[in-house]
């Protein structure tokens, strides 16, 4: 390939990288901040958006516990997702929804028999 030629494809290439950061929104580290009833809660999660699907794992704050998405999607601006968490030996699906701007997420947190909401930022 001529020297002329790559100079045209190496920069058409390390663009496209950008573009496929650009068509997974979701993917990446956030820090989450929530309240349900009077419960705070903060949560690391790590999310891989493919498609309209998000995967992925929430850690606890302190705790560093691990729980795996049991479901999650995002589909223009709405993105959620859910996973198994205890309290007093109770297992139940806390299901997240919420708005993803830039950066961001605000949104609500249910959980059996409550409602609260949320605030995520992307750690860069």
């Amino acid at each position: 390939m001529p020297i002329s030629l790559l100079a045209l494809v190496i920069p058409a290439v390390l663009a496209s990288g950008s573009a496929f950061a650009a068509d997974a929104p979701a993917t990446g580290t956030w820090t989450v901040h929530g309240k349900v009833s009077a419960f705070q809660f903060n949560l690391t999660c790590r999310f891989e958006q493919k498609g309209e699907a998000v995967g992925g794992v929430c850690y606890d704050a302190g705790t560093n516990k691990p729980h795996p998405l049991t479901q999650g999607a995002l589909s223009g601006d709405h993105i959620s997702w859910t996973y198994q968490s205890s309290y007093l030996l109770k297992t139940f699906d806390a299901v997240y929804s919420g708005t993803l701007a830039g950066g961001s997420i605000k949104g609500d947190i249910t959980v059996p028999g409550y409602q609260g909401q949320f605030t995520a930022e992307k750690q860069p």
